[in-house]
């Protein structure tokens, strides 16, 4: 479909085999891509925020999960290996408790997978 619309849409000079667009439609379908791109992540950004609202406790360790995968990157880059072990050792602890808890709340996985990392 996308490809239809996008054929549809561009003017196409043949030199060669080779395939231009004419500045303004090119500038055209680069304002319509950006403007849908922009809605999907507003759209995004909401349901992400609507999710965090009805389970706080979720975002606060998805919130520590990413404090800690910073940790660790830094102990890796200061070569600090007994921390990032232990800074490995908490992640996957709190990983785990995301699991669980993702798990109970029975969700689709493919509701939650496009903002939940896990």
């Amino acid at each position: 479909m996308i490809i239809l619309i996008i054929y549809m849409q561009i003017r196409k000079i043949n030199l060669g085999g080779v395939c231009f667009l004419g500045n303004s439609t090119l500038n055209n379908l680069l304002k319509d891509y950006d403007k849908k791109r922009y809605m999907a992540d507003l759209a995004f950004e909401k349901r992400k925020k609507d999710f965090f609202n009805e389970h706080p406790e979720l975002e606060k360790v998805t919130n520590e999960l990413e404090k800690l995968a910073l940790d660790i990157s830094k102990a890796i880059l200061n070569n600090d290996i007994k921390l990032a072990d232990k800074l490995k050792s908490d992640f996957s602890k709190l990983k785990k408790k995301k699991e669980d808890i993702l798990n109970s709340l029975d969700i689709p996985e493919r509701y939650i997978i496009s903002f939940i990392r896990v």
